[in-house]
């Protein structure tokens, strides 16, 4: 199984100045189990839903994805909002979160599920879940916990308006460096994090903490893995005609993981031993699955078919 651990949410989406706004279900580690669950992986969702009406929204869009809702933590704290004004295809956001679902999710609540977190073999974290608090310290707590007992990736997706101390965070995100097996990040938020320094070599810090794959994405221009002290794979983006970027990287993450899975590599070991060819085929595909979700409006990964 691979648990997607992190936000829900409700993208209320405006379109190139609409005046209204359509809702949409999202949240980066969401969006990624549904797109797990659409392309016939043992997807399993981690995280707080609302009872709310937007909580009902969200796990009805779990069980039509044939996502598993064994992790799922209900309350009664309302969902996390989010508009999205989607300008040549690109989305702003403005986020109305206090007191919801997935912000004041605490380390107890997590405490019973790290045994059978445990028994996966993935687990995706990342996104806002990690920046705000007191959630961000909550996942924390629990990837130091089950860290070493099965594959983590960690997708840094930042969003600024959600870190209120940048050095606190900066200090989490390297701590986490050295408890996880992949990280992604994109160019945006390396520059928010690291500024102009050198990539290779900070690239290089992670793969010494014991990080196996770096996986950096470069927007419209594609994708490239470090590995294995320094070799490189790049994979350019395929070319479509771009409705909004909503949720891209988390159906990336979700194909890329499948891929590794299908090639008998999701694990510790198999990260080990990876070539070139077996990352350049799982890159390929995570651009692939990617490049149909932006061809639509909110995060509407594909199904497996429809590849």
């Amino acid at each position: 199984m691979i648990i997607c651990a992190g936000e829900s949410l409700i993208d209320m989406v405006s379109f190139r100045g609409e005046p209204e706004y359509t809702p949409h279900v999202g949240g980066s580690n969401f969006n990624s189990s549904i797109a797990l669950g659409r392309l016939g992986a043992n997807s399993y969702y981690f995280g707080a839903v609302s009872n709310d009406s937007y909580g009902e929204l969200i796990e009805n869009t779990l069980r039509h994805s044939k996502v598993k809702e064994d992790f799922v933590i209900k309350t009664n704290r309302p969902t996390t909002l989010a508009y999205a004004d989607v300008v040549d295809g690109i989305a702003e956001y403005t986020f109305v979160d206090e007191h919801s679902a997935g912000r004041l999710l605490d380390q107890t609540s997590l405490k019973p599920f790290v045994n059978r977190v445990m028994k996966a073999k993935a687990l995706l974290v990342g996104g806002i879940s990690l920046q705000a608090e007191p959630c961000g310290s909550s996942w924390q707590w629990l990837v130091e916990q089950v860290s070493g007992h099965l594959l983590i990736y960690f997708d840094a997706n930042i969003r600024p308006d959600f870190i209120e101390n940048k050095r606190n965070y900066f200090d989490r995100f390297v701590e986490l460096t050295t408890k996880v097996d992949i990280i992604k990040i994109s160019e945006e938020d390396y520059r928010y994090l690291y500024g102009a320094q050198d990539f290779n070599k900070v690239s290089k810090v992670w793969l010494d903490n014991g990080v196996k794959l770096v996986i950096f994405t470069l927007g419209s221009e594609g994708s490239k893995v470090i590995f294995d002290n320094g070799k490189e794979v790049f994979v350019k983006s395929q070319k479509v005609d771009v409705v909004d970027t909503i949720a891209a990287g988390d159906t990336f993450n979700a194909g890329f993981l499948l891929n590794l899975d299908e090639q008998d590599l999701l694990d510790r070991e198999g990260l080990n031993a990876i070539n070139n060819d077996q990352l350049t085929r799982a890159l390929n595909f995570a651009n692939k699955v990617a490049s149909i979700t932006v061809t639509r409006k909110g995060a509407n990964p594909p199904w497996h078919e429809e590849l």
